[in-house]
């Protein structure tokens, strides 16, 4: 698995478009440890493909889950917080990125105030599923993921 994912990884450098993003969305949700998880982050930080930008936010609030320092979870969590915020403000229609915050939504803890846009989210996903220009294998997992998956898990 691991030089699968290392092979992935050269693959997705190696590219500046988005042409890489149907292997991406693969490893994002293959993402188990920390390893995997840093993996990930230094394969795309560096990508020109503004559509991995939801995806580094996301991880980069996971990154909390691995430290115990909880000023330090709280940074992480709000670094990845502004960027996805951010990217979503400037590509509202992107469903993808509203896929994403919706799943870094439903495993928030609601204290962190980070859950206010779960309905809103699911709602628009499954308006929009149908036109978005997406591989129809993801959009199936989209769907599977919006309409299945339960909070905190």
């Amino acid at each position: 698995m691991k030089f699968v994912f290392s092979f992935v990884v050269l693959l997705f450098n190696l590219t500046s478009d988005c042409t890489t993003m149907t292997d991406l969305r693969k490893q994002f949700h293959t993402i188990k440890t920390q390893e995997d998880l840093k993996e990930f982050i230094n394969a795309t930080k560096d990508s020109k493909c503004p559509k991995v930008t939801p995806y580094i936010a996301s991880c980069t609030m996971k990154k909390a889950e691995y430290t115990i320092w909880p000023f330090k979870k709280l940074a992480y969590f709000n670094e990845g917080k502004k960027a996805l915020e951010l990217y979503i403000e400037q590509n509202p229609k992107d469903i993808e990125a509203r896929y994403v915050r919706f799943l870094v939504q439903r495993n928030t803890p609601t204290f962190l105030g980070y859950t206010t846009r779960i309905a809103g989210d699911k709602k628009f996903i499954n308006d929009h599923i149908s036109t978005a220009n997406l591989p129809e294998e993801y959009k199936s997992t989209i769907l599977i993921n919006v309409n299945t998956i339960s909070p905190n898990k």
